[in-house]
């Protein structure tokens, strides 16, 4: 591959050709001929799991639109204010879309630019630089945007249906998506290629490291930007029309997220605006980045993948306060369990793909938390203890879809990255339920922290009441198990023992089965929590006493929920031992 070297002559910018674009499109026909083939390949059973998914998918995608068609008909309703809100919001989708995208190339392009097991061949064969750049990005852009995209298109559907747009707006968003894409997909290929050069091969940890201090970096500015707070404090401003007027204000005109805003509002009919102006400005960042995004890997990919090709040691799993603090945290379980397990967790801090996602993690929670540390909670008359309550029930929600996006990030995967040592286990004296439950133990007690932490710090900030506190608690608690035990169901359903990387593994069909699978389980632990927390909170508000048959109601509705989870567990710990046995024949 005619990559050039550092100190070459290196061609100037300039768009591909259409017949790069075309050799492009030969490149990546691998990967469609093998979904094809997978279709094809489907057996009876498939078919019916495809037929399955694809009413699931359905479903969650109507969910997510009525969602949002609720949500702005409210706006609608609000005289004045109401443009603003659906401006902000609007706004909100795509500064949250271009923050997840950022950091998800990043990771993805460190994977399809240097690590991936396909470099080899790609690198030995006679393909022209612009060819394989193209191809690599077009991959990460695939890897990185594909969950983004369907939470996506229901929500611009949900503003096109309440706002009674005609074709144009639809048309806009499709037009204003691929640059969009494009843009944090260039920056992410770029700082990893340079990081990767900047930092040896063997310390690969060094440069994820830095690449998550960048990540908290960029995410806190992102998240300030946005200025959640001014949606609930009015009164910091001198009066009505300022706020109104600060609230119109774009939150920053330098941001990718803001032009893609302004090149779609304008056509809701709320407000004249210049989206042509903007389209333009987001495709000519999009190709002036992607253009500069391959300059830099032609300078840069051949240094940087011969870096990755080196090893690394294992310096920290070796190290024996480690081993001892591994021995302690084990001890409570099953020899073969705690061998395992052990295994695992040095498998894990071995990988810096994997751990160093901790950082980011926790860059997350931080963000999470503060965002409700600094709402006004004092002095503002938006703010009454019914707003703080509710907020802490949706909360509930929104922390137990948080532990579920990190579960299908590494519980979802965990069966699947044995790879080939699964085979070992398979032939030594070892029962597979062991491996089963050192996987679901590993990957549940830091679940457990997570929730907890989150829904405890935020509801400390709200000051709700003790009953919310605690049925916040317990049903985090309860829902993990289910969340870890569908996660590894789901896992050694949908096995791919020849991924390179968790990332992919995640990003799967079977990674998309258990998003849905997970976010229809804690909508309805919500949902069936949701009646009596109205009644006991509003019994509490009036002062007022709540009869004998409406305390068993209460009852029964929480005790429902309660069933469901454990439901969850026993069934998908039952299916997922099953299907481990049938691998293992």
């Amino acid at each position: 591959m005619a990559i050039a070297a550092p100190g070459s002559g290196v061609r100037p910018l300039r768009w591909p050709a259409p017949s790069e674009l075309r050799a492009l499109a030969f490149l990546l026909q691998p990967r469609w001929l093998a979904a094809r083939n997978r279709r094809r390949r489907l057996t009876r059973a498939g078919r019916l799991q495809a037929g399955v998914l694809s009413v699931v998918a359905l479903g969650f995608g109507v969910a997510v639109f009525i969602g949002f068609a609720r949500a702005l008909r409210y706006f609608l309703s609000i005289p004045d204010f109401g443009p603003v809100l659906t401006y902000k919001l609007l706004g909100m989708v795509f500064m949250t879309f271009f923050s997840v995208l950022l950091f998800s190339n990043i990771v993805t392009s460190l994977s399809t630019f240097f690590l991936s097991r396909e470099l080899d061949r790609l690198v030995a064969a006679p393909i022209p630089p612009a060819r394989f750049f193209y191809n690599r990005f077009a991959e990460t852009i695939i890897d990185s945007s594909w969950m983004v995209l369907l939470f996506a298109v229901p929500a611009f559907l949900a503003y096109g249906v309440v706002h009674h747009t005609g074709p144009m707006f639809y048309l806009a968003v499709a037009l204003t998506l691929p640059p969009f894409l494009v843009i944090p997909a260039a920056i992410g290929t770029t700082l990893t290629a340079v990081l990767v050069n900047v930092f040896p091969a063997r310390r690969t940890k060094d440069i994820l490291l830095l690449l998550s201090i960048v990540a908290v970096a960029v995410l806190y500015l992102f998240i300030r930007m946005l200025q959640p707070e001014r949606l609930v404090n009015p009164e910091a401003f001198a009066d009505f029309m300022d706020f109104l007027g600060a609230m119109q204000a774009p939150s920053s005109p330098l941001l990718p997220s803001t032009w893609a805003t302004e090149a779609v509002f304008p056509l809701l009919g709320l407000r004249p605006g210049s989206p042509g102006f903007y389209y333009l400005l987001l495709l000519s960042t999009a190709a002036v980045t992607a253009m500069g995004s391959e300059w830099a890997l032609r300078r840069l990919f051949l240094p940087g993948w011969t870096k990755a090709q080196e090893g690394r040691q294992a310096r920290l799993t070796r190290r024996p306060a480690w081993e001892s603090a591994l021995r302690l945290v084990s001890a409570p379980f099953a020899m073969q369990t705690r061998l395992i397990l052990i295994k695992d967790v040095k498998a894990f801090f071995r990988d810096t793909s994997q751990w160093s996602q901790l950082i980011l993690l926790l860059a997350l929670v931080v963000v999470y938390v503060y965002n409700f540390s600094v709402l006004p909670l004092q002095g503002s008359p938006l703010v009454t203890f019914y707003f703080k309550n509710v907020i802490a029930f949706l909360n509930l929600a929104l922390a137990g879809f948080v532990v579920a996006a990190v579960a299908v990030r590494f519980i979802y995967p965990s069966i699947s990255l044995e790879g080939k040592a699964l085979w070992v286990l398979r032939t030594a004296p070892l029962e597979l339920r062991r491996v089963w439950w050192a996987k679901f133990w590993s990957g549940l007690l830091p679940l457990l922290v997570l929730g907890e932490v989150l829904v405890l710090a935020t509801n400390s900030y709200l000051r709700v009441m003790p009953f919310m506190m605690w049925l916040s608690s317990v049903t985090l608690f309860a829902i993990s198990f289910g969340i870890v035990s569908l996660g590894l169901a789901v896992g050694v359903t949908y096995p791919n023992f020849e991924a390179d990387n968790a990332a992919r593994v995640a990003a799967s069909t079977g990674g998309l089965v258990y998003m849905i699978l997970c976010m229809s389980f804690i909508g309805l632990v919500v949902v069936l929590e949701a009646w009596p927390v109205y009644v006991l909170f509003m019994s509490w508000l009036r002062a007022s006493a709540v009869s004998t048959a409406t305390w068993v109601s209460i009852a029964a509705s929480l005790a429902a929920a309660l069933a469901i989870s454990v439901l969850v567990f026993v069934v998908s710990t039952r299916y997922g031992l099953r299907r481990l046995q049938m691998i293992e024949g």
